[in-house]
C-alpha cells in the first residue's frame, strides 16, 4: 500500500513539474521597443517588458510580498575582428510593495542616475512602471566616436532567493521562479559625424566654452538605429 502511494505522489510531482514548465514557455517574458536617444549629453535608453506578471505573481503583490524585477541594461562598441567591448552599464530595479492598510502601491526604481518613488492607487499603473524603462541613463555622449558602431542590450530577471521564509520557497512551485531571461539587443547604433555635436563630442576640450542644450541634441536621436 505504501509503495502505491509513493508511485502515485512521485507521479503527481512529476505532473507539476511537467505543468509548471509548460506555463513557463507560454508566458516566458521578453524585452521590446527597445529605443536610444539622449537627454542632455547623456544617452539614455527606453524597453518595455512583456508579460512580466503571472496571476500568482498579482496574487502575491496583492498579499504584501514586495516584487522586484532587476534589469540589467548594457551599451557595447562592435568590434569586427575581437569580441565587442563594454563601453557602461546599468543596474535598475523596480520593485513594487502593496500598502494594505492604506490601499496603495509603492513603487521604487534605484540604479545609476535613477531614483524615482512613486505612490498610486491603479493597479494598472503600478504594472505600467514595473515593465517600463524610460530615460534610463547608460553613458556620457562623449564616450562616444561618430566612426564605431554601437548597440545596448537588456537583461530582465526576478530572482526569489531575495524573498523571505517563506515566500522564497512558495515561489519555488510558480511559473515565474528564478526568471533569468535572455539578452534583447537594439539595433546598430551609430552619430552621424555631419553633426555639429558629434565633432564637439570628440574634439571639444572646454566643456564651458561648448554648452550642449536639448534644442542641439535632441537630432542626435535621428542619427541612431540605422
Amino acid at each position: 500500500m505504501q509503495s502505491k502511494t509513493k508511485i502515485l505522489t512521485t507521479w503527481l510531482i512529476m505532473g507539476v513539474f511537467i505543468l509548471m514548465n509548460a506555463i513557463t514557455l507560454e508566458a516566458s517574458p521578453s524585452l521590446v521597443n527597445i529605443g536610444v536617444g539622449t537627454r542632455g549629453k547623456i544617452v539614455v535608453i527606453h524597453a518595455r517588458l512583456l508579460d512580466g506578471f503571472t496571476n500568482s505573481i498579482e496574487e502575491a503583490i496583492e498579499s504584501g510580498v514586495p516584487i522586484t524585477f532587476t534589469f540589467e541594461t548594457e551599451l557595447r562598441q562592435v568590434n569586427n575582428f575581437w569580441n565587442d567591448s563594454l563601453v557602461s552599464s546599468n543596474i535598475i530595479n523596480h520593485t513594487i510593495e502593496y500598502d494594505s492598510l492604506k490601499k496603495v502601491y509603492r513603487f521604487t526604481a534605484l540604479g545609476k542616475g535613477v531614483k524615482r518613488k512613486i505612490a498610486t492607487r491603479n493597479k494598472q499603473k503600478y504594472q505600467q512602471l514595473m515593465l517600463s524603462l524610460e530615460d534610463i541613463p547608460i553613458s556620457s555622449i562623449r564616450r562616444l566616436d561618430f566612426k564605431e558602431k554601437y548597440y545596448v542590450r537588456i537583461k530582465a530577471s526576478l530572482d526569489t532567493n531575495e524573498f523571505w521564509f517563506p515566500f522564497n520557497h512558495l515561489f519555488f512551485f510558480l511559473p515565474f521562479d528564478n526568471f533569468d531571461g535572455e539578452w534583447a539587443e537594439s539595433s546598430p547604433l551609430s552619430i552621424d559625424p555631419d553633426l555639429a555635436f558629434a565633432k564637439d563630442a570628440k574634439n571639444n576640450k572646454d566643456r564651458s566654452k561648448n554648452k550642449i542644450n536639448f534644442e542641439e541634441t535632441k537630432n542626435v536621436v535621428r542619427s541612431f538605429n540605422k
